[in-house]
């Protein structure tokens, strides 16, 4: 089953838990959305510190934000995963606590445009004199997935969604921020240009890319290409990445003109600080022993791998941590003010409408 990134997440089995879901007796909380850390390296923080970790493990990164959001604050575990979609409506709440990452060894390990687009106003939105709201443990990037045994040559770009083979033949996420930000990205431009207007090619573009669009999906949208109903299919690099494992008809690509990144992050709620603990936890997954991990035992990367050379993975995987040129290329999807959400909604509907 796969499921949208920036709305859900693919929980998998076979993760152990670590004490038992609803003993508040352990030293330190946690809701894990899925199976997004290994589990050796949960259990390594545990016999290094002998801190005793109870795991909560929720569904998804859906019922991640909506716990967040909505239950009993007082009962939720000191740290709270979600995705990066999410951050700006669990800021406004007035819910999470922000971090000192003072308290972080590694912190300088992450790349700084991403600590830079970390602090946030009170209301979620960048600012330079805003706060640290969340810190992330893994990230990837939105990928084109593809039958290569059924198409004339690879796919390499976000222009090739253009090609004629592919026309009736593509999958593409249900999210307007992904599929105009492609489209914006082919042009040259950011995923997140405030002012669409300047760009008179952006919608003849995107109604051209509607006539290749068989489904528009985040859920279940490489279905479709495992059963050869489709021939392209754009979503997130742990869906894509698993499937690979699985399919050898299947290939993909990091679009080499850049490409979305998502996060997945560490908030803390309000009433459940526990600030030494906390602090010691998310360290301890940028640290040059763990941080190599994620990327060797599951299906995304730590984002402390990608500025200190020594702890890198030797031969890493393209897919799972892209070339530095096409990284410096890539960016997060960051929150809009209203008027400019607003507009990308009304070009949305008018080109699903064509």
């Amino acid at each position: 089953m796969f499921l949208s990134r920036r709305r859900f997440l693919q929980a998998s089995a076979g993760l152990p838990a670590l004490a038992l879901t609803g003993c508040r007796s352990a030293d330190l909380q946690l809701a894990l959305p899925g199976n997004t850390i290994p589990a050796p390296i949960l259990r390594r923080f545990q016999d290094r510190t002998r801190l005793t970790v109870q795991l909560d493990r929720w569904s998804g990164l859906a019922e991640s934000s909506r716990r967040l959001l909505n239950d009993d604050p007082t009962q939720l575990p000191n740290l709270v995963g979600i995705g990066d979609g999410w951050l700006q409506q669990a800021i406004a709440s007035g819910r999470l606590a922000p971090f000192n990452p003072n308290h972080w060894r590694h912190w300088t390990a992450l790349p700084q445009r991403w600590r830079q687009q970390l602090r946030r106003d009170r209301q979620g939105f960048l600012s330079d004199a805003g706060e640290i709201w969340a810190a992330p443990y893994r990230w990837g990037t939105t990928m084109i997935a593809f039958r290569r045994d059924r198409l004339t040559s690879s796919l390499q770009d976000w222009t090739d969604l253009w090609r004629p083979e592919l026309r009736g033949q593509l999958i593409l996420p249900d999210d307007p921020r992904e599929v105009i930000g492609l489209t914006l990205k082919r042009l040259g431009w950011s995923y997140n240009q405030p002012n669409l207007a300047e760009i008179p090619d952006l919608e003849p573009l995107l109604q051209s890319l509607h006539q290749q669009v068989k489904l528009y999906s985040s859920r279940n949208y490489l279905q479709p290409l495992l059963l050869g109903d489709a021939l392209a299919a754009v979503g997130w690099s742990a869906d894509i990445l698993a499937a690979l494992r699985r399919d050898s008809r299947l290939s993909a690509v990091v679009p080499r003109s850049g490409t979305s990144i998502w996060l997945d992050l560490w908030v803390q709620p309000q009433k459940r600080v526990s600030e030494a603990l906390s602090d010691r936890w998310i360290d301890f997954g940028w640290s040059p022993a763990i941080a190599p991990q994620f990327a060797a035992l599951g299906l995304a990367a730590s984002p402390a791998v990608l500025t200190a050379a020594a702890i890198a993975p030797a031969k890493a995987d393209p897919l799972q941590i892209p070339p530095t040129a096409i990284l410096e290329k890539s960016e997060l999807i960051l929150p809009l003010q209203e008027a400019v959400r607003d507009r990308y909604l009304e070009l949305w509907k008018t080109t699903r409408r064509a």
